[in-house]
């Protein structure tokens, strides 16, 4: 059971009509100025496209542009965190081992 979009060419109003059969012409007057002529028109739908196939559709222009981003920000370097990092055999008191 579809719905059709309908828009008025006077006054550029769009409405939503439910039809309950695919092949009916249906008169639908304009609800804002009350036109006879209506325009069925083209409404785009949504498609799902999950995050791998996002990212497979994204423009090779944006990766460069990340990089470029990460090479020019010290802070955005990962390994960074694990500079800073003071070693097992050099700390004062490791403490117990974590047995899994």
């Amino acid at each position: 059971m579809p719905i059709y979009v309908y828009q008025c060419p006077r006054c550029e109003v769009r409405s939503e009509v439910f039809s309950r059969r695919i092949t009916s012409e249906q008169q639908v007057p304009c609800e804002a100025c009350g036109a006879v002529r209506m325009d069925r028109v083209f409404t785009p739908f949504a498609v799902y496209r999950s995050e791998i196939d996002q990212i497979n559709a994204l423009d090779p222009k944006y990766f460069k542009k990340v990089d470029q981003a990460v090479a020019n920000t010290p802070e955005a370097d990962p390994e960074r965190h694990l500079r800073r990092m003071t070693p097992f055999s050099a700390a004062a008191d490791p403490g117990d081992p974590i047995r899994f």
